[in-house]
């Protein structure tokens, strides 16, 4: 996959085949605050996805009942879509971007994958819970030191309620 804004688009037309502007429209609702796309990068997705394979022109219905032109997955599409969730999450400084860009591609039912992405960021966040705290009278560094902590806290907090969830919805 070229890139997650890519694997975000292929995720929505697998979700639901539709065209561009209905894309548009829920990529904006699903993913906002993840990334700093605009309108012209989810067309460019829908191009590079096609010229991948991964997706294929579809006649669909709009919401007034329409006929348009529109996309769907191809079965190399889903596999690659499957790949992508999948994935190793290397640590790094984006990590919260890109493990709730694959959780908010991940479809409520795929309890496998959710626990793999909730796993993967609650690995990742121990890593950074484990810096040393600072030491210093410089207060921008203690001011740093301590969003870091308080982001760490805050997203434990996150990971246990969503594992929480998870376990009620068990039958």
């Amino acid at each position: 996959m070229r890139s997650s804004v890519n694997a975000a688009v292929l995720s929505l037309v697998i979700e639901r085949p539709s065209y561009g502007g209905e894309i548009g429209r829920r990529f904006e609702q699903r993913y906002d605050g993840l990334f700093d796309s605009r309108p012209q990068h989810m067309y460019k997705a829908l191009d590079d996805l096609e010229e991948d394979g991964l997706i294929e022109p579809w006649s669909v219905e709009d919401e007034h009942g329409i006929e348009r032109e529109g996309y769907r997955a191809t079965a190399r599409g889903a596999r690659a879509y499957q790949a992508w969730l999948r994935a190793r999450i290397r640590p790094s400084k984006r990590i919260r971007e890109e493990v709730l860009i694959r959780f908010a591609s991940t479809r409520p039912e795929d309890v496998e994958t959710v626990e793999y992405l909730l796993d993967r960021y609650q690995h990742a966040v121990m890593a950074l819970a484990a810096v040393p705290r600072v030491r210093t009278d410089n207060l921008v560094e203690r001011a740093l030191d301590k969003e870091r902590q308080t982001m760490v806290d805050g997203t434990l907090r996150w990971i246990a309620w969503a594992r929480d969830e998870l376990r009620s919805r068990e039958p």
